[in-house]
């Protein structure tokens, strides 16, 4: 065939046809529904492709809307979640940041984009898991313990060992009526329990300091903790639970019958001494806590010293800012106890054994003082 110049497509057919390709070819043209002897071009004549919507609709959805993320991180970040028949197929940057504009018109960088991470984008995993607490939970031995009536111990006043197995009695769900009621009958129980002279003699027999006793002033809501932790800090942002706090002496007002202003609410617990993902040194320094828009400052530094702070897997959505702060000349140090992630993005990385940086620490300081 391929030495007969001039073969037209006519001829081409027949001389299928004669070696048995008639039946292919009409089967195929009855399959396509085109004329095959008619298609003069191929790129403008295709085969019915409606089954490739299939796969173009993967990604149609209905609807979307804008939340704010907050999966165990104080990032709080602006995501978008796309919506298809009434469920949340997949999640995205917002790509606003850089639209976003105070009173006084000043606009953030768009470089702030996209911001997001691996933990936000795997959130609706977590929003539709089978493991998700969609009730209220109280522990098992706590239930208990309020429902024998507070049982302490009259000298010291503590409560009996086995109602606090932490990890080992288990979850009981409750109805969102007891919950509230179990939370508020504890908390007047605490305050009862430690006020006046006999709750500082029972803290006394627990071991406290005489320094933090005396420091109470004999209000027992001080021995009450409250703690902005995650993920309520995406809700109530910093201070919710601190505000509680603060309203815990509206309760020792009435347990100890003093007036507004001598009544006292109960204890913060700051993230840096609890949680300790943040850098406690920029707190002690500065004496106002570090928000993730400070790090950007790495790139005007000549040297950043990352210490006690994994960037790279705690601040995905700003670790950014760190490689490209490298990109502008930024020596980066990493000091860990491990081979970290952050240290892989260092020029230095000092890896110590776990409890030795205090040492460290004060080497570095007395070096400094001595040079």
């Amino acid at each position: 065939m391929s030495n007969q110049p001039g073969l037209s497509r006519r001829q081409f057919l027949e001389l299928a046809a004669s070696l048995g390709f008639g039946g292919l070819l009409s089967s195929a043209s009855r399959a396509w529904g085109i004329d095959v002897q008619a298609v003069e071009n191929p790129l403008e004549s295709y085969p019915d492709a409606s089954w490739e919507r299939a796969y173009r609709d993967l990604y149609k959805t209905d609807s979307s809307f804008v939340f704010l993320c907050a999966p165990n991180d104080t990032h709080n970040c602006l995501l978008r979640a796309y919506v298809r028949n009434g469920v949340v197929v997949r999640l995205g940057p917002t790509f606003g940041y850089g639209k976003a504009e105070d009173l006084y018109g000043n606009r953030c960088s768009a470089r702030w984009d996209p911001r997001c991470c691996q933990k936000g984008l795997a959130l609706t995993r977590r929003i539709y898991g089978d493991r998700r607490v969609r009730q209220p939970m109280v522990r098992k031995g706590f239930k208990a313990w309020v429902d024998a009536g507070f049982p302490r111990d009259p000298a010291t006043g503590r409560p009996p060992a086995e109602h606090f197995r932490r990890g080992w009695d288990g979850w009981e769900r409750v109805t969102w009526e007891q919950a509230v009621d179990y939370l508020a009958r504890t908390l007047v129980n605490v305050a009862e329990t430690y006020s006046g002279e006999k709750g500082a003699a029972r803290l006394a027999a627990q071991g406290y300091e005489p320094e933090t006793i005396t420091a109470m002033r004999g209000a027992g809501t001080q021995a009450l903790k409250f703690r902005g932790g995650m993920p309520l800090l995406g809700l109530t942002r910093i201070f919710g639970l601190y505000r509680m706090a603060n309203a815990m002496a509206l309760l020792d007002a009435k347990v100890r019958g003093v007036p507004p202003d001598q009544a006292l609410g109960g204890r913060g617990w700051d993230n840096y001494s609890w949680h300790t993902d943040l850098p406690p040194g920029h707190t002690m320094c500065t004496g106002t806590q570090t928000v993730e828009f400070d790090l950007y400052g790495v790139e005007s530094s000549k040297l950043v010293l990352v210490w006690g702070m994994n960037w790279i897997t705690t601040k995905m959505p700003d670790s950014h800012w760190l490689t490209e702060a490298r990109l502008k000349g930024t020596k980066i140090v990493v000091i860990a106890c491990e081979y970290s992630a952050t240290s892989t993005k260092a020029d230095d990385a000092i890896v110590v054994r776990p409890g030795t940086t205090p040492a460290l620490a004060l080497g570095l300081a007395g070096v400094i003082m001595r040079e």
